[in-house]
C-alpha cells in the first residue's frame, strides 16, 4: 500500500473504535505498519498487520496480553476491543483485507543498547520475565487459542534456512559440515526434553533490549508478536544472549527473586543459548542487508554449538 492508502486504512479502522479525529504519527516497523494515535485525551498504538498474519493467532496474542495485564498486573501493552467487542479489526480496500489491532500507548524509552541499562533495571527485567512465566504456568488455554509452538521441528527449520544460506558464502565447507553435525546433536537432545508444566508454556520469545521500555522506575516489555508455546529456558536464553557475565548475574538475580530458575538451567543453558543463536541468525538471513553480520557471527555460533554438542547429556 502507498503512504496515502495506509493512512486511509488507519483512519477508517479507528472509526471501528469510535475514534473520529486523531493525529497519526507513522512509526518504524519491520513486520507491521505502526502508528501512534493521539486523540488529545488518550494515546494509542495502532498496528496494521502483515497480510500473512492469521486472525486467530493475533487475537490469541491479545487475549494473553489482556490476561497478563489483569491477572498478573504486568507492565505490558493493553489491547483495546472495537465496538463489536473484538480484539482484531479489519478493513477491506481494493479487495484486500488488512487486519488491525489497537493498544493503549505504553510510555517509556527503548534503551539504545543493553549497556545503557543499570544493574537494577536488568534485575527488574529478570523479575518481569519470572512473573510472566509464573502467569504462563497457570494460564488456561482455551480450544480456540492459537499460537505457534517452538519445538524441534521449528528450530530444525531455522537451522536449515541458515545452513543453506551459509553454503553460498566463503565459509569453509568442512567447517559447515561439522557445524551441521553438531547442530543435529544439539537439536536431537532438545527434542528429547519433556515439556512439563513447570518447564514449558507460553513464552514471549523475543525478550531483548530492543523490546524493553524504560520509565523512571519501571521496565516494561513490548512486542508479543512472536509469543507462543516453548520452554521457559528458551525465553531466558534469548534474554541472556546479548548480556555479559555481570549483566547476566543482575538479570538472573531478579528472576530468582520471583521464582526458581527452570529445571535443568545449569545443564541445558548452553543448549538453549545455541538454539537462541540459531533462531536469531536463521531469521536474519532472510534480509540481505544482514548477511555480513550473519557470516561474521557464524564462527562464534559454531564454537558454541561444538561446546554444547560435546557437553555431557
Amino acid at each position: 500500500m502507498t503512504t496515502d492508502n495506509v493512512t486511509q486504512v488507519a483512519t477508517e479502522v479507528l472509526r471501528l473504535y469510535g475514534i473520529e479525529e486523531a493525529r497519526l504519527i507513522r512509526l518504524g516497523g519491520i513486520d507491521n505498519t505502526n502508528f501512534r494515535v493521539d486523540t488529545g485525551a488518550e494515546s494509542y498504538a495502532l498496528h496494521l498487520c502483515a497480510t500473512r498474519h492469521d486472525r486467530a493467532a493475533i487475537a490469541s496474542e491479545l487475549v494473553w496480553l489482556s490476561s497478563l495485564r489483569s491477572s498478573a498486573a504486568l507492565m505490558v501493552p493493553e489491547p483495546v476491543t472495537n465496538h463489536a467487542g473484538e480484539w482484531v479489526s479489519s478493513v477491506t480496500q481494493g479487495g484486500a483485507e488488512t487486519l488491525c489491532t489497537l493498544m493503549k500507548w505504553l510510555e517509556g524509552r527503548i534503551p539504545p543498547t543493553v549497556d545503557a541499562m543499570t544493574t537494577e533495571q536488568l534485575a527488574q527485567t529478570g523479575a518481569l520475565m519470572a512473573r510472566l512465566h509464573s502467569h504462563s504456568q497457570g494460564f488456561k488455554v482455551l480450544e480456540e487459542f492459537s499460537r505457534p509452538t517452538y519445538d524441534e521441528a521449528y528450530f530444525r527449520g531455522r537451522f536449515n534456512t541458515l545452513y543453506r544460506a551459509l553454503r553460498s558464502t566463503g565459509l569453509d565447507q568442512g567447517d559447515l559440515e561439522a557445524f551441521s553435525a553438531d547442530a543435529d546433536m544439539v537439536l536431537t537432545r532438545f527434542g528429547s526434553l519433556e515439556p512439563t508444566p513447570s518447564a514449558f508454556g507460553l513464552i514471549h520469545n523475543d525478550f531483548h533490549s530492543g523490546n524493553y521500555l524504560l520509565d523512571d522506575s519501571t521496565v516494561s516489555i513490548i512486542d508479543f508478536g512472536r509469543c507462543g508455546f516453548g520452554f521457559y529456558l528458551h525465553d531466558l536464553a534469548l534474554a541472556l544472549m546479548e548480556l555479559n557475565e555481570t549483566q547476566r548475574g543482575s538479570f538472573l538475580r531478579g528472576y530468582v527473586g520471583v521464582r526458581p530458575l527452570p529445571d535443568g538451567y545449569v545443564s541445558l543453558n548452553e543448549t538453549f543459548l545455541v538454539l537462541a543463536y540459531l533462531d536469531n541468525l536463521g531469521t536474519l538471513v532472510s534480509n540481505p542487508e544482514e548477511m555480513n553480520f550473519v557470516v561474521n557471527e557464524t564462527p562464534f555460533v559454531m564454537a558454541a554449538c561444538r561446546r554444547a554438542a560435546s557437553s555431557p547429556a
